[in-house]
């Protein structure tokens, strides 16, 4: 009631600064909502990404801090759902190797695609190796991720992915140099259902005063 009391007192009397703070008020709500409401999404709707939607996503990453402003990040946009399916096979056979394969095959019993979860699109960011690149992308990676929430997409961070970074013939194909390292596959399409915000509290562990 306050706040609505102040915002009528700033519009009568000073039109432009009420402007400016509703839209600085409105932004951080658009914020908080987007950290609040992204979900990591494991069952999408059979509907492609729009291109408009995607380069969002790629500007959105693009725009995340790096170390030292280096900009290490680099993009792999795969939206052939064949190549998706066919990295999916390759991702399952090296978790059967490593001992895996009993939660994969948990998974088949309910998903088609047990890792990629049959999303339209994949993304994946790699770098040079170096010492602070996983940061980096790491970083890009969170934007990215909650731009696509605001477009009304979801996603998920694809760790299993990174079983089959040392198939070196199929990084090739993938067009990952041998100077460069996956860091963040991340997959995104519009999600199936409504999504359950997460009720989280930071976990402090010690506080220096």
């Amino acid at each position: 009631m306050r706040l609505r009391r102040f915002e009528s007192f700033l519009l009568h009397f000073a039109p432009w600064k009420a402007l400016k703070f509703f839209f600085s008020f409105n932004r951080g709500m658009e914020t908080k909502n987007s950290i609040a409401g992204r979900r990591s999404v494991r069952d999408y709707e059979d509907k492609k990404v729009p291109e408009k939607s995607i380069q969002e996503i790629l500007k959105a990453g693009a725009l995340a801090p790096s170390a030292m402003h280096k900009e290490p990040c680099r993009y792999i946009i795969i939206k052939d759902r064949k190549k998706i399916r066919e990295l999916s096979e390759k991702v399952k056979d090296k978790a059967g190797l490593l001992g895996f394969g009993a939660r994969i095959a948990e998974r088949m019993k309910v998903k088609e695609d047990a890792i990629f979860y049959s999303a339209p699109l994949l993304i994946l960011i790699v770098a040079e190796k170096d010492k602070w690149a996983e940061t980096d992308c790491a970083l890009a990676a969170q934007n990215m991720m909650l731009r696509a929430y605001d477009l009304g997409l979801g996603s998920c961070f694809i760790g299993f992915m990174r079983l089959i970074e040392d198939d070196k013939e199929t990084m090739k194909e993938l067009g990952i140099k041998d100077s460069q390292k996956l860091y963040c596959p991340l997959i995104f399409g519009y999600p199936k259902g409504k999504q359950k915000k997460a009720d989280r509290k930071p976990r402090i562990q010690k506080t220096i005063e």
